[in-house]
């Protein structure tokens, strides 16, 4: 059996992930505000993006992937 957590970025076309996963995550990350605010730093350290990009991101994310969910 396959482990699910091995993949390979460059082969964009067969990668997937899990939605309710990453859902799940993503609302527990954004439940806890010291947590949250540590995840926007970091992403906004490392990518430019401002926080108010990389809080956008993240709940544009979050309504994507809950849309993704229900519809399975």
């Amino acid at each position: 059996m396959e482990n699910e957590f091995d993949f390979d970025l460059e082969d964009r076309e067969n990668f997937r992930i899990n939605p309710e996963v990453w859902l799940h995550t993503l609302l527990a990350i954004t439940g806890d505000k010291e947590k949250k605010a540590e995840v926007v730093r970091q992403i906004t350290q490392k990518t430019g993006f401002s926080s108010e990009q990389v809080e956008l991101i993240i709940t544009t994310t979050i309504g994507i992937l809950a849309n993704q969910t229900r519809a399975n």
